[in-house]
């Protein structure tokens, strides 16, 4: 059982560093949330070959699929702090034959509606539940999912709450329902190339956590190009990485599975099919030795040298080894093992250093003098032998990353076609569920770019109608086309997700409650402008803003120096905080534009653009912009902190979601009125 990574690697764990002394269960842990009690006799039950959280069966990752499906459509995007955990699940214990799933009580009728499967094709045909020892047992042909803790009466209770077309979730033993069995099939099938995905991402659910900064969990499955893919957009910005690729965890938390049905990926005919299909001239001709260990250099961006062509041979073979292997399947997962090469720091898309690839330990074990030879030809010389030592193994597994990038490439990839005078390839395909089309191109100088265009939308007015998603270099074309084609599962999704550069505001703005509040607006907010932050803009602000118009004069004003009066600039303090943190605000002549930020106007419009602000600075900017006219930041400063001192904090308080702490209540309240106290202030409480 690998519990660590490869320890002479620079490249390092996402929260988890490499040389930390991580103890099974608590790596066990990052995943499942158990106890330290149910974590250690799980962990007693694995034999020495399995991982730390067993894989499923067969049937029980098939039914799995489908809970989890069904969990994600329901729940869509929700903060876990509302609902006990990711989909209400507080801890889960999973077993080959069997998932014990502790969700939040609150969370049971929910998950009944989730579950229940109803006319319109929604919830898991073909669902029963009968008692069990430990609670209730919900079952499909070869799963079992035991609700811990439910019993049968807690359980008869919550369906008798529900209405009647949640009749479909029956004891166990009842006969099938008209057309229960051929829609069951239909959703196994539709969930056939993902279940196994599915099933380990529900496994490890808790490790959405940390992910989860924004306080939301959002995962969904998308269509690209006939393929199914898991995407996590927790953070809004939404990425196909498997969770334990994303957070770069050790092998012990990454899943086993099955092979793909044509077997396992051969990597020395994938690498070599690539690059003289993509870069036909890349290889001299009439060379017959060592031809995929030469294109795999070129796809690495690496001189044909005799050594590194040796260490491109060996990579290859490890590669095969590797992808042989069913306890390292989940590599073909989510676009293939491309994703984890976007990673690089060259390339950083996702903010974490790559995943280190399985088989890096095989890879590198060579001996010292071939290792330093290696890092020799890559560095080009150097007196340390230790630097040299590690620049060989960091080759190798450079060489290794890019031999399963090229071996799990989907079959499904897009079409590309050359442009001969700029050699320059290049792919469109039409933007599932919107107008609009998806660019992609790839240079011969490994530049490639992925972009939104045509889309048409009146946020784009300024600029081109044009989002550009991904703009990155890669070590040759032929690696551009593979980091492409991985970013393209992810921008045929980033359309919601994306905000224009200019005032950043979403392309497609939030669907609103008729009447939100602030709370409603937190809750379903990407960022919460806080009061802790908010405190320490207002320190700068006598600094950079002497005089501010009201809320009824505009928050946004026509800039008189901009060509044609096209932009507008702040006019407000809300507008000028709003600018310097970068939130979507209100264009000139919009009803929000002379509303008070905590009025149904303005909160329609933080809603529709998923930000927020915390119940204290809401108070003090209605208060602050309350009078109409030029006046100075002192006034504006005195309006807001008066509005705190004479509210009742405990109240506001009530309007957020989130916890609200006794110490930030109390750094509301000591607030100074005068601005010249502002530094002394923050820096006593925050600095």
């Amino acid at each position: 059982m690998n519990l660590t990574l490869t320890p002479y690697t620079p490249r390092q764990q996402w929260g988890v560093r490499a040389d930390a002394a991580l103890t099974p269960t608590t790596l066990r842990q990052m995943a499942t949330g158990e106890s330290d009690e149910s974590a250690a006799a799980a962990l007693a039950e694995l034999d020495n070959h399995e991982r730390l959280v067993p894989s499923a069966t067969v049937g029980q990752a098939r039914g799995e699929a489908r809970i989890f499906q069904a969990l994600m459509h329901a729940y869509g995007r929700h903060r876990s702090t509302l609902t006990g955990g990711p989909f209400g699940i507080r801890s889960l214990t999973p077993r080959r034959a069997e998932l014990v799933v502790r969700i939040a009580p609150s969370q049971l009728s929910r998950w009944i509606d989730a579950l229940a499967h109803r006319p319109d094709g929604e919830g898991v045909a073909g669902l029963r539940w009968a008692a069990h020892r430990d609670g209730t047992a919900l079952t499909l042909p070869e799963m079992t999912l035991v609700l811990d803790g439910i019993d049968e009466t807690t359980w008869r209770a919550a369906l008798a709450e529900r209405s009647a077309v949640h009749t479909s979730l029956v004891p166990h033993g009842i006969p099938v329902f008209v057309n229960e069995a051929e829609r069951a099939a239909a959703q196994e099938a539709d969930l056939a190339g993902i279940a196994d995905h599915l099933s380990a991402t529900l496994r490890r659910i808790r490790l959405v956590d940390p992910i989860a900064r924004s306080g939301h969990v959002n995962l969904f499955t998308a269509q690209w190009l006939g393929d199914l893919h898991l995407i996590e957009a927790c953070e809004a910005a939404p990425t196909a990485l498997p969770l334990w690729t994303s957070r770069s965890l050790p092998l012990a938390l990454w899943p086993t599975g099955t092979i793909p049905d044509q077997g396992p990926a051969a990597p020395h005919a994938a690498v070599l099919d690539l690059v003289t299909t993509i870069e036909p001239s890349a290889l001299p001709p009439g060379i017959t030795h060592n031809r995929a260990a030469l294109a795999l250099c070129h796809l690495a961006g690496n001189r044909p040298d005799p050594v590194l062509v040796q260490a491109a041979e060996h990579a290859l073979r490890v590669a095969s080894q590797t992808l042989a292997d069913p306890a390292h399947a989940s590599l073909y997962d989510a676009g293939g093992w491309s994703g984890s090469c976007r990673t690089y720091p060259e390339g950083s898309i996702h903010g974490a250093d790559p995943c280190i690839p399985p088989g890096a330990e095989e890879v590198t074990d060579l001996p010292q003098a071939d290792l330093i030879r290696i890092g020799a030809h890559t560095l080009g010389g150097s007196p340390n032998e230790a630097h040299l030592l590690s620049a060989g193994q960091d080759e190798l597994i450079h060489l290794l990353d890019w031999a399963l990038a090229a071996a799990t490439l989907s079959h499904n990839g897009p079409f590309w076609t050359h442009e001969r005078p700029l050699a320059l390839l290049r792919s469109t395909q039409p933007l599932p569920g919107h107008d609009g089309s998806l660019e992609l191109t790839a240079s011969s100088t490994g530049v490639y770019r992925v972009r939104l265009a045509g889309l048409g939308l009146s946020e784009l007015g300024h600029e081109d109608d044009t989002v550009e998603w991904e703009r990155e270099v890669a070590p040759s074309q032929t690696a551009a086309v593979l980091m492409a084609e991985h970013a393209a599962i992810e921008a045929s999704v980033c359309l919601p997700f994306q905000r224009e550069h200019r005032k950043q505001r979403l392309l497609l703005p939030a669907s609103t409650p008729a009447e939100p509040t602030i709370r409603t607006a937190i809750a379903g907010a990407d960022y919460v402008l806080g009061f802790t932050a908010f405190a320490s803009i207002l320190c700068e602000l006598p600094r950079r803003v002497n005089s501010a118009q009201g809320a009824a004069d505009g928050h946004w004003k026509l800039d008189p120096f901009a060509p044609d009066g096209q932009f507008d600039c702040p006019g407000s303090l809300t507008a000028h905080i709003s600018d310097w943190f970068a939130l979507p605000s209100p264009h000139h002549g919009e009803p929000a534009n002379t509303a008070a930020v905590d009025s149904t106007v303005y909160l329609r419009h933080l809603a529709s653009q998923r930000v927020a602000f915390d119940p204290f600075v809401a108070r003090y900017l209605a208060a602050a912009d309350s009078q109409s006219g030029e006046h100075t930041f002192e006034e504006r400063h005195l309006a807001g902190t008066a509005a705190l001192r004479t509210t009742a904090l405990d109240a506001l308080a009530c309007q957020d979601v989130r916890p609200v702490r006794e110490p930030l209540l109390r750094l509301v309240e000591s607030i100074p009125q005068n601005p010249a106290q502002l530094n002394v202030w923050y820096e006593r409480h925050l600095a």
